[in-house]
């Protein structure tokens, strides 16, 4: 048990001591950065998963919209007034 508590604290004290090191061939200078000092953005402000996003989200709203305006081109998004019964209005906003 004792060698076993003196085996992590080895590793976590062998861990602390490597510390933080990047194996990076080309150190970052000027010239590297000054082309392209902002290399994740794709427009003046966006990401390419930002923009990905704002894609998903515009196309997600016109296929909801889509299905919107083909219940207004078949008039099934209301109960048909030709009914001989009452017509009941569930929304709540009546017609």
């Amino acid at each position: 048990m004792k060698s076993s508590i003196a085996l992590t604290v080895l590793a976590v004290l062998a861990a602390a001591l490597a510390g933080c090191h990047s194996n990076k061939a080309e150190p970052t200078t000027f010239g590297s950065v000054s082309w392209n000092p902002t290399p994740d953005v794709q427009t003046l402000d966006e990401r390419p998963i930002d923009i990905d996003a704002h894609i998903a989200a515009a196309n997600d709203h016109d296929l909801r919209n889509f299905s919107h305006d083909l219940g207004r081109v078949f008039y099934t998004d209301h109960p048909s007034r030709l009914s001989p019964f009452p017509i009941t209005y569930t929304s709540g906003q009546p017609r």
